[in-house]
């Protein structure tokens, strides 16, 4: 599919930063049953049909979210603008990137005129979790190890079902913006697409919560969430 590109380097967590359980300060409310993904949104394939750009592809399509569920106006970038922040960040070759990096990037120096106030991982097995990240925190940003399997479901419209033995073609940044009881609702190579958990139980191999400075705003303390200790192991990065 040389159309669908991939580009998420291999998973990097600083040791010194903690799961997010360990940063909130009560324990989170349990999640709804689900939670719809916005209708409004232009997603965009944001260049990602021809660079290895998915990470930040994935910081549009959350901006995108965002915008939408909190009625807030704050400008997209353009391809333009997400070219040139992939290659200074990469050093000027398609290489791809690590979320981390993105994530580090976009918290201390901003990406696109949006700063965020945090972030922490958290396990991509729990579930539980996931529905609430995205459910609270308004999304997650998610990486897997994308099967050829994937692209092709992709190409065809279909949801991406586990299917043994699709070899894996690499690395790929999506997001989640919603969810059902059968899947996670994620964006994609610009596109809205249903990702069932059996796959997400063989591919996703990291997990990160993003609180935005509208959370925090519309949330008070960022639902519960330590900001100064978090922002401390942060600063450690």
């Amino acid at each position: 599919m040389s159309d669908l590109k991939l580009g998420k380097l291999d998973a990097v967590r600083h040791h010194g930063l903690s799961d997010l359980a360990t940063y909130t300060k009560h324990k989170l409310p349990a999640p709804p049953a689900s939670v719809d993904a916005p209708t409004t949104v232009r997603w965009g394939m944001d260049l990602n049909d021809s660079l290895g750009i998915c990470t930040i592809a994935g910081v549009d399509h959350l901006l995108g979210a965002w915008n939408a569920d909190l009625g807030e106006p704050d400008p997209r970038p353009d391809d333009a603008q997400m070219k040139a922040t992939y290659l200074t960040l990469t050093g000027g070759a398609d290489t791809g990137l690590n979320e981390q990096t993105v994530l580090t990037t976009w918290q201390r120096e901003g990406l696109f005129g949006n700063k965020i106030a945090a972030f922490a991982p958290f396990s991509p097995h729990d579930i539980a979790t996931m529905h609430q990240v995205v459910a609270f925190y308004r999304g997650a940003y998610l990486g897997i190890q994308c099967p050829q399997s994937a692209q092709q479901q992709f190409s065809e419209g279909k949801p991406w079902t586990y299917v043994p033995g699709s070899p894996v073609e690499g690395g790929h940044c999506i997001v989640a913006v919603g969810y059902t009881s059968r899947a996670l609702l994620c964006v994609s190579w610009g596109q809205l697409v249903e990702v069932t958990y059996p796959f997400l139980s063989h591919f996703l191999d990291e997990a990160w919560a993003i609180i935005s400075h509208e959370v925090v705003e519309f949330g008070s303390d960022g639902v519960g969430v330590d900001l100064p200790s978090l922002l401390a192991d942060i600063a450690s990065i």
